[in-house]
């Protein structure tokens, strides 16, 4: 595992941690947390998740799987 890179973590906004928090929540029961469901918790639209999960990936905070999606079918 990559070290975590903290510096970032002063620059992020309340809705970074809402989308953050609600991936944790999500995690106890799933382990790839759906981005509709990330989106429920954390009361946001679902645009407005996608647009602050983009950030989170691209800052590498969180990782996306776009192949979960096509293998669950």
């Amino acid at each position: 595992m990559g070290k975590f890179d903290v510096s970032l973590i002063r620059y992020l906004s309340g809705e970074d941690y809402r989308v953050l928090t609600a991936i944790e929540m999500g995690m106890r029961n799933h382990e790839l947390v759906p981005l509709h469901l990330i989106a429920v918790i954390a009361s946001l639209k679902h645009g407005g998740c996608h647009k602050i999960l983009r950030e989170l990936v691209r800052h590498c905070l969180v990782a996306y799987d776009a192949s979960a999606r096509r293998r669950s079918k």
